[in-house]
C-alpha cells in the first residue's frame, strides 16, 4: 500500500540527507503527508502487540565476571516486555488512545504485570489469560551501570498468541473502539503496532490488512514491527508487511553490521518499497532511511547527566517515533529526534514514570 511520509519541517534537528525524491509534499499542514494524522480533537486509536514478563533488574557497578559474586547496587522488580513498556508511555498522552493484548497467566497472577499499564490508561481487555498458569514470565536482568549494558536471561512456559485469538480480540477491540470514536475518526485504530515474533504474527497482519481493506481504511493505517532478535523463525517475512520497520542495534549485528547506515540501506532491499525504517545504536543515536524517497536521517542521543538505567531505552525510542509520526503530526526528522530524546531520558531515570513530562515539547 503506498504511503507518502512528511520528511521535513522547520522544527525537524535531526539531520538527513537525500537523493532522487519524486512526488514527496515536505509541506502539508493538518493531516500529515505521510498519511499519519494529528487529531487535536478525538484521540489516536494505538494498538500493540507483544509478550510480557517480570523483570527481575540488577544493578551492578559493573558486569560480573563468571564464577564470582557480588552485590548488587540495587534491585527491583516491574512489569517488562517490549511492546507493553512502549504502550505505558504511550499512554502518558492524553491525544492517545492506547490498546495492548497479550498471551497472560492467570487473572491472579497478571495483576501485577497490568497495573502499571491500565494506571497509565492503558486499555488491557484485548489480552488472553490462561488460567492454568499460575506465574507470569520471568526477565532476570543485569544492568552495568559503567557500560550501560543490559543483559538479560528470560524464561517463559506461556503459549504465543494464536491466529484465532487475536481475531477474536482484535475484532472486539475494534467493536469497543468504534463505540466513542469511529464516526469522529473514521477508523477504531491508526497505528497497530507488533513485536516480531514469527509466523503467527504475519497471519496477523494479513487479517488486519483484510479487514482495513475491505472497510476501505488502509490508507489510514501504519502497520509497524519490531525486529529485535534476527534468529526468530519466519521474522524475515514480516520485512515486506510493515510500514515502519524498528531494527535493534542486535539485529543488525547480528547479520554482520557494524555501521546503522549501512545496515538499513542494505536491508531495505527486503522491506516494503514505500516503508520507512529505523535502527537504534545505544549512546550513538539512531538512523532512519524514507525507502520510496532514499531519504536517510540521523540523531544523535540527548544529553543526560548520568547512566542509571538503560533498561526499556528501545521501547522508549519506539513510543517516541509513534507518538511524533501517529499523534503529533511531527516529520520523520523531528520524530527521530523525539525517539532519541525519550531513549536518552530512560536511560536517566528508574522505570518509566512521568517520562513524557521530562522531555521539551520544542524538540
Amino acid at each position: 500500500m503506498h504511503k507518502v511520509f512528511k520528511l521535513h519541517s522547520k522544527m525537524s534537528s535531526a539531520t538527513s540527507s537525500q537523493t532522487s525524491i519524486s512526488g514527496v509534499s515536505s509541506g502539508a499542514s493538518g493531516a500529515s503527508a505521510n498519511g499519519f494524522h494529528s487529531s487535536p480533537g478525538p484521540r489516536a486509536g494505538i494498538f500493540l502487540v507483544g509478550a510480557t514478563y517480570l523483570d527481575t533488574i540488577m544493578h551492578v557497578h559493573t558486569f560480573p565476571h563468571e564464577d564470582a559474586k557480588q552485590r548488587a547496587e540495587r534491585v527491583e522488580q516491574r512489569r517488562g516486555g517490549n511492546a507493553a513498556n512502549t504502550a505505558e508511555i504511550l499512554g502518558q498522552d492524553p491525544r492517545a488512545k492506547v490498546w495492548y493484548m497479550s498471551s497472560m497467566p492467570s487473572p491472579t497472577a497478571s495483576k501485577i504485570l497490568l497495573r502499571a499499564l491500565e494506571e497509565n490508561n492503558v486499555k488491557t481487555e484485548p489480552c488472553v489469560f490462561h488460567t492454568e498458569q499460575l506465574s507470569p514470565p520471568q526477565a532476570y536482568i543485569i544492568s552495568a551501570l559503567d557500560s550501560g549494558t543490559r543483559t538479560v536471561i528470560s524464561h517463559s512456559t506461556l503459549p504465543d498468541l494464536t491466529l484465532e485469538e487475536f481475531i477474536i480480540k482484535f475484532d472486539a477491540a475494534c467493536m469497543r473502539a468504534g463505540v466513542s470514536d469511529l464516526v469522529q475518526m473514521n477508523i477504531p485504530f491508526r497505528w497497530i503496532h507488533f513485536e516480531g515474533r514469527g509466523a503467527d504474527v504475519c497471519k496477523m497482519i494479513d487479517y488486519v490488512e483484510s479487514v482495513y481493506i475491505r472497510q476501505g481504511w488502509r490508507q489510514k493505517l501504519t502497520i509497524s514491527v519490531e525486529f529485535e532478535k534476527g534468529d526468530r523463525p519466519g521474522i524475515k517475512n514480516l520485512l515486506q508487511q510493515a510500514d515502519v520497520c524498528f531494527f535493534s542495534k542486535l539485529y543488525a549485528e547480528t547479520l554482520g553490521f557494524d555501521r546503522p547506515e549501512d545496515f538499513l540501506s542494505s536491508i531495505g532491499d527486503y522491506c516494503k518499497p514505500s516503508a520507512t525504517l529505523f535502527c537504534c545504536w545505544g549512546a550513538m543515536g539512531a538512523v532512519g532511511l524514507h525507502l520510496e524517497s532514499r531519504t536517510s536521517f540521523s540523531s544523535g542521543a540527548g544529553k543526560i547527566d548520568m547512566v542509571v538505567d538503560p533498561v526499556g531505552a528501545g521501547d522508549a525510542f519506539i513510543a517516541g517515533v509513534i507518538l511524533s509520526l501517529g499523534v503529533r503530526g511531527y516529520d520523520i526528522g523531528r520524530g527521530l529526534r523525539f525517539g532519541c530524546e525519550l531513549a536518552s531520558q530512560k536511560c536517566s531515570q528508574y522505570g518509566f514514570k512521568r517520562i513524557l513530562k521530562s522531555i521539551p515539547t520544542d524538540i
